[in-house]
């Protein structure tokens, strides 16, 4: 698949998520306004019918006319407080009634208290408590409260109030409206719950949505890493066919000098060319070491061969025989060993290893000419072993990924520093088989810092 390809498909399909989510914002939106105006006008017809059935009441027992206004009756206060007014006396008994008949009526399933204000102490009075688990409490023969019939009688409305036991007596004081005199109050303290009734549709489609979003972005780390590892592969295969390629020529060209017969007239010609053949194959047999070696540690097969060495000789010893291996001079290279000598368990295979491969690295990675100091400390439990170089660094945003299999920091073209990538992984690896740790710093003026820390 090729890069331009997975953008669009990127683009298309972060659009169409943020797409989702937009519409899915405002649908919560318009779902949340639509329940509060729907919340808002059952409760206030509510409470309007209440306090008319309160008025018609009155009028009918007591014989006279309130100027009660049923048009500016019910105000809102807060959120979850709503006061009546009702402009004259109230019932608590029938109040209570009619507010549980009226709320079942218009499936206002919510817990309330209600309150009367009392004239006399100027607070709000009989603050009752009722739970959302009343219908079963409700029996009164007056379901519908369109108005009060002649024949409820007070003995009825008492009965009718000692059946509909409240759940408990509230000990919140409702407060109190300026703007009335006979008036009650209503709070709905749990209103959250009426909510989330209406919108369990919505959370059911971003319960579906979240999982579409997880498959989305499973997708996508899907594409990059099977992208990442194209490329990866792409580069090993040139990487491999470049280090072979070069060994190979130069032993066919070697076989092509030693088949003329008129070799042997010149030994010495005759031993170059031998020694060209010897070098190189040895060089391809160590190439597909390399790669053998990292399909080993790939299933985790490796088994070390640990011994007590000592540190300082066995640096010293190391680094001659890199010094050995590189056709160039290397007295670049100093070794500030310890003061005293110390041992450390390790295998001597695996160990000298990671110092060709940290030391390969610095040489290759270096446009002028290299030094590199090796600096053996001892630090509280731990010996620190540090590799520092003067090469051209490594870039804050690649240190943690020089590591990874494969992985070659860009540096123009592919082949202008030999390598398969393997290297610095095969030192990872090894570390973590010995239960040491790395780390990598910058140096100072340019050059990278490679620490072990090998515990004591």
């Amino acid at each position: 698949m090729g890069r331009n390809t997975i953008r669009v498909i990127v683009v298309l399909a972060t659009l169409s998520v943020l797409g989702i989510l937009i519409i899915q914002f405002f649908f919560l939106k318009n779902t949340v306004d639509f329940s509060e105006r729907r919340f808002h006008e059952s409760t206030s017809q509510a409470l309007k019918n209440v306090a008319q059935n309160l008025v018609e009441y009155n009028s009918k027992t007591q014989g006279y006319k309130s100027n009660y206004d049923p048009y500016n009756s019910v105000d809102q206060i807060s959120n979850n407080y709503y006061v009546v007014n009702v402009n004259d006396i109230i019932n608590p008994g029938l109040l209570e009634h009619l507010l549980l008949v009226e709320f079942k009526r218009f499936n206002i399933d919510l817990d309330f208290e209600y309150a009367i204000y009392d004239c006399n102490t100027r607070q709000m009075v009989h603050t009752i408590s009722y739970s959302s688990e009343r219908d079963s409490i409700v029996r009164s023969t007056y379901l519908r409260g369109d108005s009060v019939p002649d024949e409820l009688t007070d003995e009825q409305i008492f009965e009718n109030h000692y059946a509909l036991t409240p759940n408990k007596a509230s000990q919140t004081a409702l407060p109190t409206c300026d703007k009335y005199t006979y008036y009650f109050g209503v709070y709905f303290p749990n209103r959250s719950k009426y909510y989330s009734s209406q919108v369990k549709a919505w959370y059911m489609v971003n319960g579906f949505l979240f999982i579409v979003l997880l498959f989305f972005g499973y997708t996508l780390y899907v594409i990059f890493r099977q992208r990442r590892l194209s490329e990866i592969q792409k580069n090993f295969i040139n990487n491999l066919t470049h280090e072979f390629k070069t060994p190979i020529s130069a032993i066919r060209l070697s076989a092509k000098v030693l088949e003329d017969p008129k070799i042997i007239n010149h030994p010495k010609r005759l031993n170059d060319y031998a020694r060209i053949v010897s070098d190189q194959t040895q060089r391809l047999s160590l190439q597909v070491e390399k790669v053998l070696q990292m399909a080993s540690l790939e299933k985790k097969i490796v088994q070390l061969d640990k011994q007590q060495l000592e540190i300082n000789a066995f640096l010293t010893q190391t680094i001659d025989e890199f010094k050995a291996s590189q056709e160039t001079s290397t007295d670049f290279i100093e070794l500030t060993p310890l003061t005293q000598e110390q041992t450390i368990n390790a295998d001597p295979l695996h160990f000298s290893n990671m110092i060709f491969n940290i030391l390969d690295n610095a040489i290759k990675y270096c446009t002028d000419a290299p030094r590199i100091q090796i600096l053996l400390e001892n630090k509280k439990n731990q010996l620190r072993l540090s590799f520092a170089d003067n090469g051209i660094g490594i870039p804050e945003e690649y240190k943690k990924k020089i590591f990874s299999r494969f992985f070659r920091i860009p540096t123009g073209d592919i082949h202008n520093v030999k390598g398969f990538g393997l290297g610095l992984d095969y030192v990872r690896k090894m570390i973590h088989f010995h239960h040491w740790t790395i780390q990598v710093r910058d140096n100072s003026p340019k050059g990278t810092i490679f620490t072990i820390i090998i515990p004591k």
